[in-house]
């Protein structure tokens, strides 16, 4: 591998929990009751629409913005002390680095929620030669624009990367952007993630060095 092109939620942090909780809270505010059952469609194509399609569903469209603010707020609360990062992930960016392997970060978060994120997980950005948010994208996932983009600031053929994913509509954005892509089972089963189109399904990240592609 050459290239490898990290989603950061799900794949490196488990934020879930996190950020699903946040947008509950935000919600609740309005009055809209909702969990993790009516955010799943959403999981990888950023959060905004946790809110969005909600505050659409429930007629609330007035108060999206202040609700998006209000989810961003609990989040920024409380990922400090509840956001985990997974095993295997620190180790994993430091063995693919210390090979010379271009590293790149392709995640649908907005940059605001993403630069919180890795600070709070620990991760070191130099190590990333690529960092793209859902803010640098006019559409995001499970389009392939942030992949395209990712490929480009690389100076790398999409055929030559490595994209790790968890969510379905990451995996689907990766293989349409014409890219590999080695899936990991913290959010969907592997017969979801193999149905929509990953190469690989893993079940620890630690797993890529190991694999062929």
């Amino acid at each position: 591998m050459k290239y490898v092109i990290f989603d950061v939620d799900g794949v490196l942090i488990d934020s879930e929990k996190v950020i699903t909780t946040a947008a509950s809270r935000a919600l609740a505010e309005r009055g809209i009751k909702a969990g993790l059952k009516d955010f799943m469609p959403y999981i990888g194509a950023g959060e905004e629409k946790f809110i969005v399609e909600l505050a659409k569903k429930y007629g609330k469209e007035d108060f999206i913005d202040e609700m998006l603010e209000r989810m961003f707020e609990f989040y920024e609360q409380t990922v400090y002390t509840e956001l985990k990062v997974f095993p295997s992930v620190l180790g994993t960016i430091d063995e693919l680095y210390g090979r010379g392997v271009s590293l790149a970060i392709a995640s649908s978060a907005t940059r605001r929620k993403l630069t919180v994120s890795l600070k709070a997980a620990g991760i070191d950005e130099n190590k990333f030669k690529v960092i793209l948010s859902g803010d640098d994208v006019s559409a995001k996932k499970p389009s392939p624009e942030i992949y395209i983009k990712t490929a480009e600031a690389l100076s790398a053929p999409p055929s030559e990367c490595v994209v790790i994913e968890d969510a379905l509509n990451g995996v689907r954005s990766a293989k349409s952007a014409g890219m590999k892509c080695v899936a990991v089972t913290t959010s969907f089963s592997r017969a979801e993630l193999e149905a929509a189109g990953a190469d690989v399904v893993i079940d620890d990240i630690g797993e890529i060095s190991g694999c062929t592609l």
